[in-house]
């Protein structure tokens, strides 16, 4: 049996060696849903010769993410990937993790870090620099207000979250600041 098997229970082994189509895997917290996960990830790559380019494991959380990275890199570890994790010590920060897409480990990430690892590779094809930052709520407000308040605008007037709110939904209506202009008052 090989050691990416070794000390799974008969449904995480059922799991892990399943072949030839889609599988749902539906269990309660702590019943080792993420260890078959990443067991079933190194078995596709090592025993069944899936390439990693072509595997993509896509959590909620980065903490989850990173505890999958680190899973699959362990069962994986042999050859260059090994001397490269060795490298590395114990802990890696997401830069280094990245590099090891270089050397064989699967994409894995959360949905926002996949999405962002997606549009930096594809970007150009729209004729937009990869070097864009994405502005979560708390960025957005800042911007805002700094914005509102070069132009001398009053928040106590206009309202900053009621300004993200309207470019929120121009957004959605796909309308670039041209179109939208005529809305304005």
């Amino acid at each position: 049996m090989s050691d990416i098997l070794h000390g799974l229970n008969d449904k995480q082994l059922e799991a892990v060696t399943h072949f030839g189509g889609p599988l749902l895997v539906v269990a309660g917290a702590g019943s080792g849903k993420t260890r078959a996960l990443t067991h079933r990830i190194a078995y596709l790559i090592s025993e069944r010769g899936v390439s990693p380019w072509n595997v993509l494991a896509v959590t909620f959380t980065n903490k989850a993410a990173n505890e999958m990275k680190q899973r699959i890199m362990k069962l994986l570890s042999n050859g260059d990937v090994a001397s490269v994790i060795d490298g590395f010590g114990d802990l890696l920060s997401m830069g280094e993790i990245d590099k090891l897409y270089d050397h064989g480990i699967p994409t894995v990430g959360t949905f926002h870090s996949v999405c962002v690892r997606i549009l930096r590779k594809n970007i150009h094809l729209l004729d937009y620099e990869n070097s864009f930052v994405i502005y979560d709520s708390a960025d957005q407000q800042i911007l805002v207000k700094r914005i509102m308040d070069n132009l001398n605008i009053d928040p106590k007037k206009i309202n900053p979250k009621a300004v993200i709110s309207h470019i929120s939904n121009a957004k959605n209506q796909l309308l670039g600041p041209d179109d939208y202009s005529q809305y304005a008052a």
